[in-house]
């Protein structure tokens, strides 16, 4: 739904307003410039409202608001609000027959003063989400601009939001590298409207290619590399562990290769938790990104690793919901299975926050706050989709674990310049170890898995 199409359905109802911030301002301007009318707002702080609107008091007023009828919907305008105030204020909405709307936390007005986008419902992710990373979205436009900016593996869940928030900014081009052709330029189609773009080049290409990506770097000639191209899912690479070595470990090897022969000075690989514990095939795969980027020893290299990711494909809500409506049946693995996460936007906000760190190589680790439970994810699925599916455990799958680990027990994060943002430091690997190592191997594709995953352990240890 567009911006016109949204104010049209606001028509003719009383609007109110969740905080007043910068956000709720510029959503204010651009409802009222549209001849929606906005009656009030509920604030937990003091603020200084417009004579025409009414103060109702903090959030917790919201049910007496509610109650007398002095409003028929909600929008909830307020930056960094925590995920139990959003299920709260959508439990209470829901309570009284209200709809209610959330504001995107950033708004990109127009020249005439719009507001690109304004609202959307609530969905699982904002009641169970961790509450949200400050973001310095200035100095992310500051970082990239007039740079060209390559992603790798742009067509994916984190890759196509990284080049979102891209285009937003004062990136001179982003470079939108994927084998899959499809994803990329349906992701041009979206940002742009056009079917090609000049500042969002195509380039096809597979990361296990060292030639494919040699060919690429020099086409676009990036100064900046977001490398998020991987195999991300525990059980696909239990199953088959030979794509974590050449995929995962191979293929970071030649985007680090194709880096240094094209004089790249910043470079942030998307990594995750599971290279704390190093229990899976992926865990020792993105382990050993981390030490290869570490060795490196280019102040502007580093890793940034991240929990479950809302919004993308490997996630856990993604399977939750393909369980639920195709089979009746959610299916959740361990008793007391429990996962951190995160939003889709709050990862690749954390990918372009590290971009302007000081102090070194490092892996940087966002504070995740308490992690949920896997049971309570599947019954939220479950009630979103009309509460017609079941929920069966099933034992833990190989490579899985109930609890996570944001840190290895031999590392020490420290505090960075980012709020609730830590580094760690891995042991550097130089990444033509690796090569000769894999070089070394003899028909590779033709070894057996277990040889396979003793080959991670031997690269994860060395």
């Amino acid at each position: 739904m567009n911006e016109k199409e949204r104010c049209l359905t606001y028509l003719g109802t009383r609007i109110l307003l969740v905080g007043f911030g910068v956000l709720a301002r510029e959503i204010l301007r651009s409802l009222e410039q549209s001849g929606v009318t906005v009656v009030g707002v509920v604030d937990d702080g003091t603020p200084v409202v417009p004579d025409h609107l009414d103060f109702f008091g903090p959030i917790s007023a919201l049910p007496d608001v509610l109650e007398r009828g002095s409003c028929d919907a909600v929008i909830v305008a307020a930056s960094l609000i925590p995920s139990k105030t959003i299920a709260w204020l959508t439990e209470q909405a829901h309570l009284f027959h209200v709809p209610i709307t959330i504001a995107p936390e950033r708004v990109e007005v127009s020249s005439l003063g719009s507001v690109h986008e304004i609202t959307r419902e609530p969905r699982i992710d904002d009641m169970f989400a961790r509450s949200s990373l400050k973001v310095d979205y200035e100095q992310i436009d500051r970082e990239v601009a007039g740079r060209k900016v390559l992603v790798t593996g742009a067509g994916g869940s984190i890759g196509s939001e990284v080049v979102r928030q891209l285009h937003e900014s004062g990136a001179k081009q982003i470079g939108l590298l994927d084998r899959d052709d499809c994803l990329m330029h349906d992701l041009v189609v979206r940002l742009s409207g056009r079917m090609y773009d000049a500042r969002l080049p195509l380039l096809h290409a597979d990361i296990q290619h060292a030639g494919q990506l040699h060919r690429a770097f020099l086409q676009f000639k990036p100064d900046t590399v977001i490398h998020a191209a991987a195999l991300k899912h525990v059980t696909t690479l239990e199953i088959n562990p030979i794509n974590a070595l050449t995929v995962n470990v191979g293929g970071t090897a030649n985007v680090l290769k194709a880096c240094e022969n094209f004089a790249v000075d910043r470079l942030v690989n998307v990594s995750t938790d599971k290279a704390a514990t190093r229990l899976s095939c992926l865990g020792m795969s993105k382990y050993i990104g981390e030490r290869m980027v570490e060795g490196v020893g280019l102040p502007g290299y580093r890793s940034v690793r991240f929990s479950n990711v809302f919004g993308s494909r490997a996630s856990v809500l993604h399977a939750f919901r393909l369980q639920a409506r195709h089979h009746g049946q959610v299916i959740v693995r361990g008793d007391g299975t429990s996962r951190f996460f995160m939003t889709v936007g709050e990862a690749a906000s954390l990918i372009l926050s590290t971009l302007g760190q000081v102090g070194g190589c490092g892996t940087y680790v966002m504070d995740m706050g308490n992690p949920v439970a896997i049971h309570s994810l599947a019954e939220a699925v479950i009630e979103e989709l009309g509460g017609l599916a079941s929920i069966h455990h099933e034992a833990l799958g190989d490579g899985e674990f109930e609890s996570e680990r944001l840190f290895a027990t031999t590392e020490t994060p420290e505090a960075t310049s980012i709020e609730g943002v830590f580094k760690v430091n891995t042991e550097p690997l130089d990444r033509r170890v690796v090569e000769s190592m894999m070089q070394s191997l003899e028909d590779v594709y033709g070894l057996d898995d277990e040889t396979v995953r003793q080959h991670l352990r031997e690269i994860a240890s060395i």
